[in-house]
């Protein structure tokens, strides 16, 4: 094998002056949408606060590293520093790797959106009203020129009316037919946003007690239970077996199995010695480990010297601990599918009625413990007894999509997607946007969830 094809591969020193057009154009469409004053002040402000993070994070202090309340700005900055050269090297990867691929799909898209009615307001409302959260707002952008896209004549944009309650996001026509669309998006919330949040915190003790112990070592863990009932300190008894003896710890309980080893340096030095790298980010993961599979979480910490220019790579590590887990508690993937349902739920209440209806929800899923086939199989139980009443509902639609931490010597912006689909009702199974997929213009291949 080739140094080429192993994981031993040094970045290259040229070839980096590459710009990615479909990103700057949806940048440069968000930003015609409110005064340039106003938007260029909004995204220096994040420069600003994403410099000042930086020092405190070379410091060992991981501040936030943008203002939570204008978020938009910070995609907007983070998105421009992809596409664009001459800004490159503040690019974030960790945060990034999630924002360019939307802003990417949004440009190849912008032809389409140009000619859906009202999508100047929704974009000024991305900017203004929805600048905390714009989450919800793009996955809008993306479901209405999927639509356009694939041949309806008409795509329009819905605002609600004071006093009257709240309307469905998209009308859609084409010839003779026409269909209220709703647009919720999921899954950085709720239960699997808990779920995170405990897996996270356990991780975290085993961290400290990496430290205090001065001791490098990786945890790899399946969680048979709810995560969220483990406990914060649920590793450390087996991190302290670990600690005790000489070689790896391995255990197999009813609540979880997984093993601790000694931290593996050759791979990870012998890279560095070339190359800075961002610490914690699927790379160095991959140079642990020997690979890195998209659907794990990770998390990493340690003790590392920052790269003089760039605080938040790594010129050199010298002690790190590295927890990766999965969930596989069928526990969890139902209180996910009853998740499912209350969205569903609360979505099919803003649909007119008096025609037919259909919701897109939107999964970005990040690791694995979102991307099972248990949850697909729940969801579809779930709308099989679900009654539309008076709304209209016809059919659901799950788009699943993850942004892929690709390690890749020549690959920078990746996704993986998958669509399921849910009809109710016991009437014939109507489609309005049949095997879509949201980052492609072709339909996808029919198949299950995984």
């Amino acid at each position: 094998m080739s140094e080429d094809e192993s994981n031993l591969w040094i970045a290259q020193r040229h070839g980096q002056d590459w710009r990615d057009e479909h990103v700057l154009d949806a940048v440069n469409w968000l930003y015609e949408a409110i005064p340039a004053a106003e938007i260029r002040g909004r995204v220096d402000a994040a420069d600003s606060f994403f410099q000042a993070a930086k020092q405190k994070w070379a410091q060992g202090d991981r501040v936030p590293l943008y203002d939570g309340k204008d978020k938009i700005a910070w995609y907007l900055h983070q998105a421009l520093r992809y596409a664009d050269p001459a800004f490159r090297s503040e690019f974030f990867l960790p945060e990034g790797y999630r924002i360019a691929p939307l802003f990417r799909r949004l440009g190849q898209l912008l032809p389409h959106l140009r000619t859906v009615k009202a999508v100047d307001d929704r974009a000024t409302r991305l900017l203004l009203k929805d600048r905390a959260q714009p989450d919800d707002g793009i996955y809008e952008l993306l479901v209405a020129g999927a639509y356009k896209c694939r041949g309806w004549d008409s795509v329009e944009f819905l605002e609600e009316t004071p006093g009257k309650g709240k309307r469905n996001d998209l009308m859609v026509e084409c010839r003779s037919k026409q269909w209220a669309i709703e647009c919720k998006r999921t899954g950085r919330s709720g239960y699997a946003h808990e779920e995170r949040l405990a897996a996270e915190k356990i991780a975290s003790r085993a961290h400290s007690l990496s430290k205090r112990a001065d001791r490098s070592f990786v945890v790899l863990a399946q969680y048979k239970d709810e995560i969220v009932d483990l406990g914060e300190r649920y590793l450390e008894d087996k991190i302290e077996r670990f600690l005790q003896s000489s070689g790896p710890f391995e255990w197999d309980s009813e609540s979880s199995r997984g093993v601790v080893f000694e931290m593996p340096w050759t791979d990870l030095h012998a890279v560095m010695t070339h190359d800075d790298i961002y610490f914690g980010s699927s790379r160095m993961v991959e140079l642990v480990l020997g690979k890195y599979d998209p659907i794990m979480d990770f998390s990493m910490d340690g003790t590392w010297t920052p790269a003089e220019r760039r605080p938040l790579h790594a010129t050199w590590v010298d002690q790190a601990s590295l927890v990766v887990w999965r969930s596989t508690s069928e526990v969890a993937a139902q209180r996910k599918a009853r998740h499912f349902r209350s969205v569903v739920g609360r979505a099919s209440q803003q649909l007119p009625g008096d025609m037919d209806g259909a919701i897109h929800v939107g999964y970005e899923t990040i690791g694995g413990n979102s991307v099972d086939g248990i949850r697909h199989h729940l969801n579809q139980q779930i709308m099989m007894d679900f009654e539309a009443g008076r709304t209209g509902l016809r059919m659901v639609y799950g788009n699943y999509f993850m942004p892929e931490l690709v390690t890749s010597r020549n690959e920078s912006c990746a996704v993986s997607e998958t669509l399921a689909w849910y009809p109710v009702g016991e009437g014939p199974e109507t489609h309005p946007l049949p095997e879509h997929m949201l980052f492609l213009d072709e339909d996808g291949l029919p198949g299950s969830h995984l």
